[in-house]
């Protein structure tokens, strides 16, 4: 069914007042919530995708954490976590722990973003090796490769929780309040105002429609790309430098003996994040699997070459392998699950999010890999800022400036924590 639809030159035209483009969790909580607090907007979230999240937020490890030394970080994470709490039962939420190994030379690197933590020290603990859950089977010495774990954070309002069903929620919520969702709509054009007469700078140029893969038109007044990995690629055309670049992630699962990883597989076990190589484990040990991963920087281009991208066995063989089987000596048969990768959307200067806007254009990305941990807070923040006000309430009552998250009037601290 077209909504608001006539026809021009023989393609249907639909026009809303806001057009959200990309379903992935920043695009659900930002059209949630622009409905929530304009009722009477017409508003579209529209998406390539089959499904709602079908993107690279179903390509996530969909862990979540309020370990960050950025104090901007701090309160979005903190109040999105408040959030999830509530809800919860709706969307897998595991309050699992963070176990956040460090070598003795990276304690000393993180002492600044460390002693930033200092106003969260109710929800994480600092230990020893000797104070480490006895269940673990780690290997804590060090060799010629791979040093010794040093210390660790033990963070207590960490876990998982499943990415899609939180999108999905954030969807209902919207379609329940009289939003719509268009799936399977490529978009391929972007059109602005002035084009005949070649953009003049004072004519006031905007972002007339966006056309899809069959030749269908959709106008609005305002357009909110929500499309993380992707924005660079579509506003870069038209003039916007978003400052948004992609980055290949790859994560792995293996089936394994539970009892190679911990002695007791019916207790409780955190995240792990290994002290070399920035190598984490999701355990799903009931089912004898763990998930894991490995942020690599250097030599890994900041690019989208094809989508969705291959992850490498390679990849895994070289750079995640010897981690694991040396910190955990046990760990010497294994059968690999599963392999699949994505890809974040990174703002390299201070691995914050962007939420910026020019003419009737407003971007939201940016997020580096922690957009599920943040979605709830960016979500309202988008919303406010399309709405025209200065400053909005999160979920815990913080009050937080709009334009802290542009580009133009960034306010934010970098990260030092990062994995």
């Amino acid at each position: 069914m077209l909504l608001f639809s006539t026809v021009v030159f023989g393609r249907p035209e639909m026009r809303f007042d806001t057009i959200i483009i990309g379903a992935g969790i920043i695009g659900t909580s930002t059209a949630y919530y622009l409905q929530k607090y304009s009722p009477k907007q017409k508003i579209l979230l529209i998406d390539k995708n089959s499904k709602i999240a079908g993107g690279n937020t179903s390509r996530s490890a969909a862990l979540y954490r309020n370990l960050f030394s950025s104090r901007t970080s701090q309160v979005l994470s903190a109040s999105s976590i408040g959030f999830y709490e509530t809800i919860a039962d709706k969307i897998g939420l595991k309050n699992l722990g963070y176990l956040w190994m460090f070598s003795q030379d990276d304690w000393k690197k993180s002492q600044k973003g460390l002693q930033n933590l200092n106003d969260q020290s109710e929800t994480f603990e600092i230990l020893s090796p000797k104070e480490f859950p006895k269940n673990l089977q780690l290997n804590f010495n060090s060799s010629d490769d791979f040093p010794a774990i040093h210390q660790a954070l033990y963070g207590h309002r960490c876990g998982s929780l499943s990415a899609i069903n939180l999108a999905k929620y954030y969807a209902k919520q919207f379609e329940d309040l009289g939003g719509k969702i268009a799936l399977e709509k490529n978009i391929q054009k972007l059109s602005l105002s002035e084009e005949e007469r070649h953009f003049p700078p004072w004519s006031g140029i905007k972002l007339l429609s966006i056309m899809d893969q069959n030749r269908d038109e959709y106008l609005a007044d305002d357009f909110l790309f929500t499309t993380g990995a992707w924005t660079n690629d579509l506003l870069a055309p038209i003039g916007i430098a978003s400052q948004i670049y992609p980055k290949k992630r790859q994560l792995y699962t293996l089936k394994l003996d539970s009892t190679q990883i911990v002695s007791n597989p019916k207790e409780s076990t955190p995240i792990l994040i290994l002290p070399t190589g920035g190598v984490y484990v999701k355990p799903i040990l009931q089912n004898g699997i763990i998930m894991v991963g490995c942020a690599n920087e250097l030599g890994n281009p900041y690019q989208m070459n094809i989508y969705p991208p291959a992850a490498e066995q390679e990849y895994f063989e070289f750079a995640i392998k010897p981690i694991l089987q040396y910190y955990f000596p046990k760990l010497k048969e294994f059968k690999l699950f599963s392999k699949w990768a994505g890809y974040y959307a990174y703002y390299w200067p201070d691995k914050n999010p962007v939420i910026e806007k020019v003419s009737n254009i407003q971007w939201i990305s940016g997020t580096s890999g922690s957009g599920i941990m943040k979605a709830d807070a960016i979500g309202r923040i988008s919303a406010a800022k399309v709405l025209g006000l200065e400053k909005t309430e999160l979920f815990d009552g913080t009050k937080f400036k709009i334009d802290n998250l542009s580009l133009k009037k960034r306010a934010v601290d970098a990260e030092e924590l990062i994995i």
